[in-house]
């Protein structure tokens, strides 16, 4: 294909068939709902109901004619005009890869295990003999100083085990402006211009060597494309609810990321990660300032990667959602709780994106509705909310021809023809893709990689009863973000938990709301309207257990053969790899790693990392903080101050001299005889008290 640009009637040819067949069965939805209306429900709320009905009916087809389309390529062998058809895997493997950087930002990550995955990539990759030009980056907004000394410890050991000395890097920033998008920035202003390309991952992905080659040749072949996005699979699932997660990504997912990359083509969206981006014109039109807006819409961007993808395509790039690149990896929450954690920040990012829509100019339409896809994704709960309120209230004025609404289990016995037809058509967009995914996996031979059709069939069933027991909780929770964002209350930036510690208190804490409104809700309808509470049980019930269906999804099921998925039945290497990596420990269990930095004279040595000298009221700040504390302990500062000492060579090395000096006594001295009782365990040597500070240096310098 010679001209580049011929995809663009396609997939305008593509976006009018969808629209076609989302507005004609939204009209005949609105038909249906209106003939099942009562006579007697009044102007204002049947009109009121019917618009909200038709915004939340066109929502939902359009997740089902985005599926019938994937299922539709996917029998057809594939899309024709995507990036990955128009350009052939090119046969160079001795061929050296452009000059990339592949960058990890991480915000209180667990170190261990965010290492280990980065370590088999790096592995994976170097087996390629393609690497030379690869550099790996380590970008930490992390606060705490004992994160971010043993991610700085960690990396530097991963460095030395690698032989990595030029191509592994470390960076924190002591100024946490913008969070990831502000992170990216800062990396991109001191060495972007190296580098033609960067692979933007998040903490817990995993791309393997063959992913990582396929996105820069596709780069190298396609000079209009700014972004070529990846479609993550779900791997090293534990809990219950992780796995449900991982099974429905990997029987249903293909199909919606077929159907989204046949639609979109060279204007898709980016999703933060698992990504490779042309860093020249990113940086050029892709910088993000703060938003001036009034309330919510004032201050930095939080979900950036979707504006960053129409930004990108403004300035004339192309934007390649690839589903059919394989090797791409990335973990789901371990618990729903920390699942909504996310989706709280999420809400209010997409949420700002309305002011962007009214403020940015030129945007392409498909970007635009992109955007507007990823603002209704949460509006939605409020609006079924309100929907249902809606419902109830129409239905007591004719409560002998209540109408059958989606939404609500209507009595067979009152229910028009018409509205048991919409509740028909309702349940075939809500569940019809899953009866795709399952034909599709029959046909492409599948099904052995999810423990053979029977189990197949067992695992839907058992996950589609998960998400309807989950859909009301979310829909409570998110109606709650979004009050929240509207009234423009604070949202905390922090890690992602990546494994489960979740507690009966912290589902108290999170579900405890949700809880007291469905109780609320049921007690009201029970007394002013008892004729609906069977229809409302249905959407209250899952809610009023949230705290303890949770803590079941939360637990890891008894084997590992519950919902089966192909990573199950073969794993891929790079997962392999990080799994069974071992992570770099400290070398003395049993001190804090501030206590380590600060004790051991090998790593006071080496782990300053500001190499200015401090003067000044600046160092006038140093040595009273080192005074307090060598006085009082590490926490007598926050973590600021105590941050501010370990980064400078000469404040660490003078409360080190400090604390030894003052060993006979004080917080330190407990920290100290630690110290002694793990070297004599690993030495075998005993010591009667803690010996002078320049007797202990050679010994601990022999012992590190």
């Amino acid at each position: 294909m010679n001209d580049p640009a011929l995809w663009r009637p396609v997939a305008f040819q593509r976006r009018l068939l969808l629209v076609a067949l989302v507005a004609a069965q939204t009209l005949a939805g609105l038909w249906l709902f209106a003939q099942s209306l009562p006579d007697q429900a009044g102007t204002w709320p049947s009109s009121a109901a019917l618009a909200v009905f038709g915004v939340l009916f066109a929502w939902i087809g359009v997740g089902f004619w985005t599926a019938v389309f994937g299922f539709v390529v996917l029998r057809f062998g594939g899309d024709p005009w995507s990036l990955s058809e128009q350009h052939a895997a090119r046969t160079t493997e001795a061929m050296d890869l452009a000059p990339t950087a592949v960058i990890m930002p991480i915000y209180h990550e667990p170190v261990q295990r965010t290492l280990a995955g980065l370590k088999a990539i790096f592995r994976d990759l170097e087996q390629t003999g393609r690497s030379k030009a690869v550099d790996f980056y380590v970008l930490s907004d992390s606060r705490d100083p004992e994160v971010w000394l043993e991610e700085q410890a960690a990396c530097t050991r991963l460095r030395e085990e690698l032989g990595a000395h030029q191509r592994l890097f470390y960076r924190r920033r002591t100024i946490n402006q913008n969070y990831k998008s502000g992170n990216i920035a800062d990396f991109l202003r001191r060495w972007g211009r190296q580098y033609r390309y960067m692979v933007v991952l998040d903490a817990d992905s995993l791309l393997s060597a063959d992913c990582i080659t396929r996105l820069i040749d596709l780069m190298e072949s396609r000079p209009q494309a700014g972004i070529i996005q990846t479609t993550p699979r779900l791997g090293r699932a534990e809990t219950r609810f992780a796995r449900l997660q991982q099974f429905a990504n990997r029987c249903y997912g293909r199909l919606y990321s077929a159907g989204l990359a046949s639609i979109q083509l060279g204007e898709a969206t980016y999703w933060g990660h698992n990504a490779i981006i042309r860093t020249e014109p990113f940086m050029r039109h892709c910088g993000l300032r703060k938003l001036r807006g009034p309330g919510l819409f004032r201050g930095p961007v939080l979900s950036h990667d979707f504006i960053e993808a129409a930004l990108m395509g403004r300035a004339g790039y192309e934007v390649w959602l690839e589903p059919s690149i394989s090797g791409s990896f990335e973990e789901s929450p371990p618990t729903l709780e920390d699942d909504l954690v996310r989706d709280r920040r999420w809400c209010r990012g997409n949420l700002q994106h309305l002011w962007l829509l009214a403020t940015l100019s030129r945007l392409r339409l498909a970007h635009r509705m992109a955007l507007l896809t990823g603002i209704l994704s949460y509006l939605a709960s409020p609006l079924w909310l309100l929907f249902l309120g809606l419902s109830g209230y129409v239905a007591l004025a004719g409560p002998e021809s209540a109408p059958a609404l989606p939404g609500v289990l209507a009595n067979a016995d009152t229910a028009t023809d018409k509205g048991m037809l919409l509740v028909s058509i309702t349940a075939l967009l809500l569940f019809g893709p899953r009866l795709l995914a399952l034909t599709d996996q029959t046909l492409a031979k599948r099904t052995g990689k999810f423990g053979g059709m029977p189990r197949l069939c067992a695992s839907t069933l058992t996950e589609t009863l998960a998400a309807l027991a989950l859909a009301p909780i979310r829909m409570f929770a998110h109606t709650l973000f979004v009050i929240r964002a509207l009234f423009n209350l604070t949202v905390g930036w922090q890690g992602q938990n990546r494994t489960n510690n979740s507690s009966p208190a912290t589902r108290l804490r999170q579900f405890g709301l949700p809880v007291l409104m469905a109780s609320v809700t049921l007690g009201l309808i029970q007394w002013q309207i008892p004729v609906l509470t069977p229809w409302a049980l249905p959407v209250t019930l899952p809610v009023l257990l949230a705290p303890v269906l949770t803590g079941w999804l939360n637990r890891q099921p008894a084997g590992q053969n519950w919902l089966l998925t192909p990573e199950d039945h073969q794993s891929p290497a790079v997962i392999d790899r990080a799994r069974n990596t071992t992570g770099c420990d400290k070398p003395w269990q049993r001190l804090s790693w501030v206590e380590q930095i600060v004790l051991s004279p090998a790593y006071a040595r080496t782990c300053g990392r500001d190499l200015r000298v401090a003067t000044g009221r600046k160092q006038q700040t140093l040595q009273r903080l080192v005074e307090i504390c060598a006085l009082n302990g590490q926490s007598a500062l926050n973590n600021r101050e105590m941050s501010l000492i370990c980064s400078h060579p000469a404040a660490l090395e003078a409360l080190h001299l400090r604390v030894w000096q003052t060993c006979a006594s004080g917080p330190w001295q407990q920290a100290l005889t630690r110290m002694v009782e793990g070297l004599e365990t690993s030495t075998g040597q005993h010591l009667t008290s803690i010996p002078h500070y320049s007797e202990e240096v050679q010994w601990i310098d022999a012992a590190s």
